[in-house]
């Protein structure tokens, strides 16, 4: 027999103030019950549904006070709780009142990137500016740290750096969340501005065993930014392409040269990745949806679907450009052995054909997937999820974070793709001035900036990071740059190198659990996951002094999150 015990949190509120609450039962032919009381008031009672997964409950503080809310375990059990005010929330985001040891955020990672306030964290969605205000969506499961049935999470910033939490944005269906059997959820998607104001939001539902297909896609539209309306499907049916997989997925809106709104999927046949075009006359992109034709085949040994297509103008001298972005999920690079690599195919695209002129990897250090761009006031921009999917296992918790925002540059005649400029906004000063000389220099709170900058391109150097838990080096000798990655344990480590003889100029942003890395202004980047709380202890610069022009490390403030 169990015995129920009272579990309560407090949270002063003002008028208006809205808490949103997870509950569950045991099982889901039970409901949960969470009470709110204030002062000497009748308690409200906030009833669960039911289901097998937590469900939101929506409490709005009648007047300002102090309110308890209490609950008896086992029979409800509450995952998160958070309040916010709808007119302020958009300047200093949620307050977190409750979490779990299963989906609390790590306080010891990622310092200067953003990760979720709670919950699992993958893919970028819908990155979009509106106003002077960027919008980050994410695929997010909030209860653990584990992949579950998908959600939408939302952050939104003023710089592209500092990041203020938002409200969950987007729930799957609710059938999903009622039955453990079925597996799905609301995937990955963008969002365009509505004519009306808000956004117009466009992903992937998917349910496991669904006839015809098991992915498709889905329209919403949010006019507050605070939460999705109704939905409805736009593509229902995979296309009329032999041997079509069942993957059909990721839709990436834009309007294209024609003046028309173009939607990019991605699946595979049986000899390739797939990014395929759709296009509409629908002046709001909300209906009439077509078939146009397959934009690109990637030829592969056996059949891998592409994920997470984008298309985006380039500006400045590749006015006139677009690079195609879009990952590889399931391959492998047999002569590195890493996974799952993702690509960006510059070229000319009139609205229905795409000519390709120049190819890249978009990181040779992998953790770099899912990256979606946007038009940014700035121009062309992108966001990554800084992880691989080869690294997730289900039985274990995975904290995540975002890569830096990166700039996509048409320079003669190669796509860079550096962080954005306001990165910079992170230094507090400067730790060594002549890096080349200093020997070990310690990283204050393990976060750093290294610039280097060569006398003589090509020459070689080694970068040693000192860390509790991995061997980590950067190493050049000239004609390859390579990160030497030593995790412990006997697992078979991929190599993460690219080819360079010219190397003139590394940039190394170091954090707690992630190291990016920027070469020749982003001709070259790397992206390394270490999954250790440890930070990086300090760093030296080995090699000719006299080849070396500038060897300078930064100190970096965390970025500020705005959560209440």
């Amino acid at each position: 027999m169990n015995v129920l015990a009272m579990t309560e949190f407090e949270a002063v509120l003002d008028a208006g103030d809205v808490v949103h609450l997870w509950q569950k039962a045991p099982s889901r032919t039970a409901l949960s019950e969470v009470s709110v009381v204030s002062g000497g008031g009748e308690p409200v009672r906030l009833l669960g549904a039911h289901s097998d997964d937590f469900t939101r409950s929506v409490f709005e503080a009648p007047a300002a006070g102090t309110y308890r809310f209490g609950w008896q375990e086992p029979a409800t059990t509450v995952s998160l709780a958070y309040s916010f005010s709808p007119s302020r929330v958009a300047k200093e985001g949620i307050r977190l009142l409750r979490t779990t040891a299963k989906n609390r955020a790590s306080e010891a990672r990622y310092k200067l990137h953003f990760q979720p306030p709670f919950g699992w964290m993958n893919d970028p969605n819908g990155l979009c500016q509106i106003g002077d205000t960027s919008h980050l969506f994410y695929q997010h499961y909030p209860h653990s740290l584990r992949w579950n049935t998908m959600h939408w999470g939302h952050a939104v910033s003023d710089n592209l750096v500092d990041w203020i939490d938002q409200p969950i944005f987007l729930e799957p269906r609710a059938e999903l969340l009622a039955d453990n059997g079925l597996t799905g959820g609301a995937f990955s998607g963008s969002a365009i501005p509505h004519e009306a104001g808000g956004v117009r939001v466009f992903y992937t539902d998917r349910e496991d065993g669904r006839e015809p297909s098991q992915e498709w896609q889905i329209t919403t539209v949010s006019q507050d930014m605070l939460s999705a309306g109704p939905s409805t499907p736009v593509i229902t049916d995979r296309p009329s392409i032999p041997n079509f997989g069942k993957d059909i997925r990721d839709p990436y809106v834009f309007r294209g040269p024609d003046g028309l709104w173009k939607m990019l999927v991605a699946g595979a046949d049986d000899r390739a990745g797939l990014v395929l075009l759709y296009e509409t006359k629908a002046a709001d992109a909300a209906d009439g949806w077509t078939f146009v034709d397959v934009l690109h085949r990637e030829p592969l040994p056996r059949s891998i679907p592409a994920e997470c297509p984008g298309l985006i103008a380039l500006d400045g001298e590749g006015e006139g450009l677009y690079a195609l972005v879009f990952g590889l999920i399931g391959y492998r690079d047999e002569g590195t052995r890493r996974r799952n690599l993702s690509y960006a195919i510059v070229g000319r695209f009139d609205g229905r054909t795409f000519e390709p002129v120049l190819r890249r990897e978009i990181d040779f250090g992998t953790d770099c997937y899912a990256i979606q761009a946007f038009q940014h006031v700035d121009g062309p921009v992108g966001i990554a999820w800084a992880a691989n999917w080869t690294d997730v296992f289900k039985d274990r918790d995975f904290h995540s974070a975002m890569t830096f925002p990166r700039r996509f540059v048409w320079q003669d005649g190669a796509l860079l793709m550096p962080p954005v400029e306001s990165v910079k906004e992170l230094r507090t000063g400067i730790a060594a001035e002549a890096l080349a000389t200093a020997g070990s220099v310690p990283l204050e709170g393990g976060l750093g900036e290294i610039e280097i900058e060569l006398a003589r391109p090509g020459s070689p150097f080694a970068l040693d990071f000192v860390h509790a838990d991995h061997g980590i080096s950067l190493v050049y000798d000239g004609q390859t740059l390579e990160l030497v990655f030593d995790p412990p344990g006997n697992r078979v480590v991929p190599r993460y190198l690219t080819p360079t003889s010219t190397l003139r100029t590394v940039r190394v942003f170091v954090d707690v659990g992630l190291i990016e890395i920027y070469v020749d202004g982003g001709l070259q980047c790397a992206t390394k996951r270490m999954d250790s709380d440890a930070p990086i202890e300090a760093v030296e610069l080995k090699g000719d002094s006299g080849a070396v022009q500038v060897a300078r490390l930064w100190k970096l403030r965390p970025i500020r999150k705005g959560l209440g």
